[in-house]
């Protein structure tokens, strides 16, 4: 249910904030910039590094950032107020189990940085998902999604031993995404479960994917630990969202809304408010209306 004592707004960002062109909207940037200047807090709350999200948005002056599914956390004064991460021996035990099933990516996330097993593999992993191979996509998004993915090809760092990287460098390991086959997918859990018991917080933010954080990280005790320190109620929080990462940001704001592109049932039904799509700015729309800012 509605709460008329919003203070802060939290958003997803693929999927819900950005459109299919990993864009922001025209729309859904004035309305944020209008919150800002109203004195809203807004927060972005992503499975993506630090370093992504703060590209996209660069130009939106005083958010907030819970990243890498809240592993990291930048308040409204660009300091880092929480910093979490997957231990070196953890990250090389989860690598060898990732590596023993041949059809799964992975990529390594820190604040600043991501190292992905392989980019080829994961472009052609994501193309073959989309459907673009089979023409399931018209041109405009597929011409959307390849531009996106040649900016991931390009944000990437690779190495020929990962090992060697995380023994000899100071990686900080936030968050660990696996990609691959659905079926498969269900297959890597249950033996991560059965490995390591509740030592990691597992969660996804598509079908395909698999995201790794540490034990009782999520985008909801991100917010939790962001709301805290400014001394907000989380009831006067309203939070966007497309993916199942979302849940727990969802069973804890006062208000929450799923974008109306989501894939995740769960997130729907949990949700108190159904977006329009984020290629027809649902977050603005919904903004509009209930904060009473102009369209």
């Amino acid at each position: 249910m509605f709460n008329d004592k919003i203070e802060m707004v939290l958003l997803d960002m693929d999927g819900t904030l950005l459109n299919s062109q990993s864009e922001v909207s025209p729309k859904n940037k004035e309305i944020l910039k209008q919150l800002i200047s109203k004195g809203y807090k807004v927060a972005i709350a992503t499975g993506r590094n630090y370093h992504e999200a703060r590209s996209v948005v660069k130009d939106i002056a005083g958010l907030a950032y819970i990243t890498n599914n809240g592993s990291h956390i930048i308040d409204f004064n660009g300091e880092i107020i929480f910093n979490r991460t997957i231990g070196q021996e953890d990250t090389i035990s989860l690598l060898k189990i990732i590596e023993s099933y041949p059809s799964l990516n992975y990529s390594l996330a820190a604040p600043e940085e991501i190292y992905m097993k392989s980019k080829l593999k994961f472009i052609k992993m994501v193309l073959s998902h989309k459907g673009v191979f089979k023409n399931k996509l018209n041109l405009f998004k597929s011409f959307a999604l390849i531009k996106r993915l040649i900016r991931l090809f390009n944000s990437r760092k690779t190495s020929d031993n990962i090992y060697e990287v995380l023994k000899n460098s100071s990686l900080a390991v936030q968050k660990i995404d696996v990609m691959g086959k659905i079926d498969e997918m269900e297959s890597f859990k249950k033996r991560i479960v059965e490995s390591f018991g509740e030592k990691f917080k597992l969660s996804s933010s598509s079908k395909d994917n698999l995201e790794i954080n540490p034990l009782n990280i999520s985008k909801g005790t991100g917010l939790v630990y962001l709301a805290d320190k400014l001394g907000i109620d989380v009831k006067n929080c309203i939070a966007f969202g497309d993916g199942g990462n979302d849940l727990e940001l969802f069973e804890i704001v006062g208000t929450s809304v799923a974008m109306s592109n989501s894939e995740f049932s769960e997130l729907k039904k949990k949700a108190d408010i159904i977006a329009e799509s984020n290629d027809d700015d649902g977050v603005a729309k919904i903004l509009t209306r209930l904060l009473v800012v102009k369209a």
